[in-house]
């Protein structure tokens, strides 16, 4: 039986660790904790292992078995020349019906509406989310559990940096009682969550966990990244004055701003420029984020992101919605007949020519990754055949 000696062995000090907190949140004996002594998240032993050998197990890091996944949870394997979304049922663009949720939200309010139906419903209890730390220093991320509505207007718009949302799987479950969980992430996240439904181990958290939605993701980007943008583009250099702070406040598609304890509001750029010229030009990008292959939450009951070109819509807050499984077809189904959301068709061709984040996962990571395993660094091992294939359309790269 493989121990955290195992795992931090074969996964932490290979460089392979996403930060996702699976490990983190299958330990129900909490010998595991996530550890921030070098401002990112990294699971660390705090007290004697158990040797159950979840963690390992559960780890997405040093292996996400694409093609197992897909036959176990969306019925068959995919065709990844053919099929560059994934395996989807549906293609859509919506947004929440109600209208401070879609103005508050990163784009159309569609995560948060779901969840709101999902809550309201009885159909969870509560949801894993990133939010903002409640504690100094307040511009970092944090996870939290969300049991309300009104806790989930409380979650990210965006989070440029890796939250371990997954961390918290038995603080919900053992801890707060919560016997239908959400749970909201990155590509990583949702792979580590269908690692632990497929070992189904151990049974109650695994059991718990009624649906996922997964966000679109070109990559999460160390802190220090952020730190800079904060001290030399908004100009705040003591980064304890900092009260609040919001990755995509204002006009959609939204700019990093920061508040400071004499209430100030400091400007540090627009989306497009601190993703596409700073953070995003793969100057702080995590290096396992390098090697990622899925931006596109591939394993989602429900997957969700921006939608930067004209579609035809006045509103721009809108969100490209992929159902994969029927659990995600019935929440959209649900949510739509309750007045939570609106649906139209999209088209899917769209979602890979929209900028930076399909081309930097498939196309960059791809290539990045045939590259690493020819030299023998370590790498992930995700299945499916590794090649980059150029797709017949237009790249647009959107500054607004």
């Amino acid at each position: 039986m493989k121990t955290f000696d195992d795992l931090k062995r074969d996964v932490v000090d290979q460089g392979l660790c996403m930060g996702c907190g699976t490990c983190v949140g299958v330990c129900a004996s909490g010998s595991i904790a996530i550890d921030y002594s070098l401002d990112e998240p990294e699971p660390q032993l705090v007290k004697d292992c158990t040797e159950c050998g979840h963690c390992y197990e559960v780890c997405p890091g040093k292996n996400a078995p694409l093609r197992d996944l897909d036959k176990r949870f969306l019925g068959r394997e995919r065709d990844p020349e053919k099929e560059p979304l994934g395996i989807y049922r549906a293609c859509y663009k919506g947004w929440a019906t109600d209208p401070y949720v879609r103005t508050s939200t990163s784009s159309g309010g569609m995560t948060s509406a779901l969840l709101n139906y999902a809550l309201n419903e009885g159909l969870i209890d509560g949801v894993l989310l990133a939010g903002w730390n409640p504690d100094p220093p307040y511009w970092r991320c944090r996870p939290f559990i969300a049991t309300t509505p009104e806790e989930v207007s409380m979650g990210l718009r965006t989070g440029m940096m890796m939250v371990p949302n997954n961390s918290l799987i038995a603080e919900a479950v053992t801890r707060r009682k919560l016997s239908k969980i959400a749970v909201v992430g990155c590509p990583c996240h949702i792979q580590g969550i269908r690692k632990l439904q497929a070992h189904g181990q151990p049974k109650k958290f695994a059991e718990a966990i009624e649906f996922t939605i997964g966000l679109f993701c070109a990559a999460t980007y160390y802190g220090e990244g952020t730190k800079h943008l904060i001290q030399e583009f908004a100009n705040v250099q003591n980064l304890d004055d900092i009260i609040a702070m919001d990755y995509r406040g204002g006009r959609w598609p939204g700019s990093l701003y920061v508040v400071t304890k004499d209430r100030k509001i400091h400007w540090a750029g627009s989306k497009h420029d601190y993703t596409w010229h700073f953070l995003g030009s793969a100057s702080y990008k995590r290096d396992r984020c390098l090697m990622c292959i899925d931006f596109s939450s591939e394993l989602a009951d429900v997957s969700c992101g921006d939608i930067f070109q004209e579609v035809g819509h006045v509103n721009r807050r809108l969100v490209a919605t992929l159902p994969r499984t029927s659990v995600g077809e019935e929440l959209l189904a649900g949510a739509r007949a309750k007045g939570y959301i609106e649906l139209e068709p999209h088209d899917p061709t769209l979602i890979p020519a929209s900028g930076m984040g399909w081309e930097a996962k498939k196309h960059a990571g791809m290539y990045r990754l045939i590259q690493r395993k020819r030299y023998g660094w370590p790498t992930p091992e995700y299945q499916y055949p590794l090649k980059v294939t150029a797709l017949p359309r237009t790249l647009t790269f959107p500054s607004a």
